[in-house]
């Protein structure tokens, strides 16, 4: 064991496994249909396989599966047009002009609203975390112990990128290719997925992945606590 993976074990082992969290973001081509079916008939570029239309999607949950914090979600429109007369959204959103993550705002933001949250409900937690340079070191948390993983080794021990978040786009392809089916029955031209879609989509597909699913990514990334799951 790497000192820094035993260094991980001994943060990890102060906490409850519902109190341990990994984040991590994702690049989302939210047009774009799975890599291995058939075109539709009369199908092009827009909104087919070659569709570059991006969202980045950042994921959330806890060792114990049972805490999947809601999908944040960065376009690059801030007020697309689909949002018309929309009140609530199914996901939380923000935009920037290259819809990523940025360090000084939008992380930042983020975290900071979940450790409230946290504050509310009482609760001290770890959050593990990449060192990119999109997670900066944020001040002044007080519900939340920011731990950043090794540098060179976010394939092996980040559990969101251990299968969660392809579980999760797997979630959101088939639901794109059942409304793209379904408008075939309906009208016979192919659904424009807009980005309210998306977020709708994203929505049930992470309400689809499983509590076990993310338990066997946090062990596969070899997370442990000696504490038990209450």
């Amino acid at each position: 064991m790497t000192n820094e993976a035993a260094e991980l074990k001994t943060l990890l082992s102060e906490y409850n496994p519902n109190d341990i969290f990994n984040v991590d973001e994702t690049g989302l081509f939210f047009r774009r249909l799975p890599d291995k079916t058939l075109d539709f008939k009369g199908a092009d570029c827009h909104g087919g396989k070659c569709s570059k239309d991006r969202l980045t999607v950042l994921v959330c949950a806890n060792m114990s599966g049972s805490g999947k914090i809601p999908l944040y979600v960065i376009g690059k429109a801030k007020n697309p047009r689909c949002f018309k007369n929309v009140k609530t959204l199914p996901t939380q959103y923000e935009a920037n002009k290259k819809a990523w993550i940025t360090s000084s705002e939008l992380f930042s933001n983020w975290l900071r609203s979940l450790d409230r949250k946290f504050q509310h409900q009482k609760r001290k937690v770890a959050v593990s975390v990449d060192n990119c340079p999109a997670h900066p070191k944020v001040p002044g948390l007080k519900a939340i112990k920011l731990i950043f993983l090794p540098p060179n080794t976010t394939s092996k021990t980040q559990p969101m990128d251990s299968g969660v978040i392809q579980n999760l786009k797997v979630h959101y392809r088939k639901l794109v290719i059942l409304k793209q089916l379904k408008a075939y029955e309906d009208t016979t031209e192919p659904a424009v997925i807009s980005v309210l879609d998306a977020l709708c989509l994203l929505s049930k597909a992470w309400a689809n992945i499983t509590a076990k699913t993310i338990t066997n990514c946090f062990r596969y990334a070899n997370f442990t606590s000696e504490q038990p799951a209450d």
